[in-house]
């Protein structure tokens, strides 16, 4: 694969094919499907390995990409051809991005120390979905070592408010007022 070759300049030819043929959010469930596959170590070790024939991996991408859309089957083809496959997981990514983008969503990414409930999840969707003027897809992770609070990240922004950080930014506070 050529070294200026991107997941998201993938993303954005195959995004532009999938909205011509109006399946974008069809394609996005299939590549997550191909993806689930292609992610069990076995079938990782057999599409990285440069002994295997391209041949082999051709017919072997052919048989896991079987149900899916042909412009899609040919588009995983060209990424085993080229020894990209690696790739695919960076390329779902950038798709669904420009799907969100595209029908005006947002994929947010909650942490919390704790469960967070339904009732939370539907308050905190609202709340982002106002100040940010979206509608906001919310993807909720559970870290302990957060202590408490949340962690928000939507694209490049982080919103922390987690008690770890402000633990840590209290100790950083009072080790400069010791000093002075």
């Amino acid at each position: 694969m050529g070294k200026t070759a991107s997941g998201k300049r993938y993303a954005e030819a195959l995004f532009s094919l999938a909205q011509e043929q109006g399946k974008t959010e069809q394609w996005l469930e299939e590549l997550g499907k191909v993806q689930e596959v292609l992610s069990d170590p076995t079938a990782m070790l057999f599409f990285s390995e440069p002994r295997v024939l391209a041949d082999h991996k051709l017919a072997a991408i052919n048989q896991i990409s079987g149900d899916v859309d042909k412009l899609l089957a040919n588009f995983l083809g060209l990424l085993v051809e080229r020894s990209g496959t690696a790739l695919l997981p960076k390329v779902i990514d950038a798709f669904g991005e420009l799907l969100n983008e595209s029908i005006g969503r947002v994929q947010a990414t909650v942490t919390s120390a704790t469960t967070v409930t339904n009732e939370q999840q539907q308050r905190l969707k609202e709340s982002l979905s106002k100040m940010l003027d979206k509608d906001v897809v919310l993807d909720v992770n559970e870290d302990a070592e957060i202590i408490g609070g949340l962690v928000v990240r939507v694209g490049d922004q982080i919103i922390d408010g987690s008690v770890k950080t402000k633990l840590q930014s209290l100790r950083q506070r009072l080790g400069r007022e010791s000093l002075t």
